[in-house]
């Protein structure tokens, strides 16, 4: 699902997961309604059940003759983006109309790589990236991990060798499904890649040497969210 979906909540969903705090009480209605559990769900040829985030499995409500799914999970099961805005009580569904840098979210980093602003790293061919991840040490099979927790829909990346002797390969892995393999070396220059990830928790990132060698190496990876 490409094309972007936002829902003010001006009626009734629900969130599954998502909290709405005692400022929406001016636009909250109360009704009575039922928790039906006797909806079977299939999802693509399978069955499914939706839960919650801790896995706590959740019900439809049924009210004036209509169903209301809970969307979060819902919209991971299918592979779509789900993101609240408390402030503005605004839920978006697939991509985002402006982008978010990947630096602005959890990352998770091993050995000697890093997060940086360092304008060393983030300027390539001229152009300043302000922000990215530097995958330092590249003699060995080093790896970091963004967390996009599910909130957005596609990922734009761009990756410069800053060091290279040798050809490296990086994969990115949801899971244990391979999303996308870059060939890096010093004459490769920039390599970019988007890419969907829709519902996404977590992206691994791996480095890999076919022509193992104990020359330190390095690469700065950088992009951003919609």
């Amino acid at each position: 699902m490409k094309k972007k979906l936002i829902i003010a909540l001006s009626s009734f969903t629900l969130l599954g997961g998502m909290a709405i705090g005692a400022g929406a009480a001016p636009i909250l209605e109360k009704i009575t309604a039922n928790l039906n559990w006797g909806i079977n769900y299939n999802i693509s040829g399978k069955a499914w059940s939706p839960v919650d985030q801790n896995g706590k499995k959740l019900a439809a409500i049924t009210y004036n003759n209509t169903t209301y799914l809970p969307v979060r999970s819902v919209g991971e099961a299918l592979g779509v983006a789900v993101d609240y805005n408390g402030s503005s009580q605004t839920l978006t569904l697939g991509e985002k109309s402006d982008t978010t840098p990947i630096t602005s979210e959890k990352i998770e980093v091993k050995y000697d790589s890093f997060v940086t602003k360092d304008k060393q790293f983030t300027v390539q061919q001229d152009k300043d990236y302000e922000s990215g991840v530097v995958i330092k040490e590249i003699f060995i099979d080093q790896e970091f991990t963004l967390l996009p927790e599910g909130k957005y829909q596609t990922i734009e990346l761009s990756v410069f060798p800053v060091k290279m002797n040798n050809k490296v390969s990086l994969k990115v892995f949801d899971g244990d499904i391979l999303l996308k393999e870059f060939e890096v070396d010093a004459s490769s220059g920039k390599q970019t890649a988007s890419f969907d990830i829709g519902g996404v928790k977590k992206l691994r990132f791996t480095t890999d040497i076919p022509n193992i060698g104990f020359t330190p190496q390095s690469m700065f990876v950088t992009g951003s969210y919609k």
